[in-house]
């Protein structure tokens, strides 16, 4: 079950992205064959889009992989880059603080207001509450590959005195 919670985002994108290609194949064998193309796709296509991204960058958070700026890191004696590394991750985690709480209020004006989708007719905080999850999953990442980071860094100094 632990394997499953910590590899959720992964899951979700593998099978979006099936549903992506399953889609984007049936509406163009449809437009082929019976000359008519499935109005839903483009809405459905976005949706699953901005879901992607976010859970993709939230990924890249928790293997290390998003785009630090190291050549700029790297730039600073090592005893400092440590802090570097905090303050991006607090940067970071402010900035995903900001897009959670106006993705918030725009899931609340759409509830309130009960907009919905144009071609699937679905409401579409749908759509949008993909931007709270993923921006509360990308601060997750973020302070959980920060403490490894820094714990890394620890256990590295530690190792060099014991030598």
């Amino acid at each position: 079950m632990k394997k499953i919670l910590n590899n959720i985002e992964e899951y979700f994108i593998a099978l979006s992205l099936c549903v992506m290609v399953l889609i984007n194949f049936g509406n163009v064998l449809s437009r082929y064959f019976i000359h008519a193309s499935w109005s839903f796709t483009e809405e459905l296509l976005i949706i699953l889009f901005v879901w992607n991204t976010m859970l993709a960058t939230a990924i890249a958070f928790k293997y290390k992989a998003h785009l630090g700026l190291s050549a700029l890191t790297d730039l600073f004696p090592k005893k400092y880059q440590k802090y570097i590394t905090l303050f991006g991750a607090v940067l970071t985690i402010v900035l995903m603080i900001i897009l959670a709480r106006f993705g918030v209020g725009m899931i609340a004006n759409q509830m309130k207001y009960n907009i919905r989708t144009a071609a699937m007719d679905i409401p579409e905080w749908v759509a949008s509450i993909s931007i709270v999850i993923g921006a509360l999953l990308i601060i997750f990442r973020v302070i959980t590959s920060t403490i490894s980071t820094l714990g890394q860094d620890t256990k590295a100094n530690l190792d060099k005195r014991g030598e």
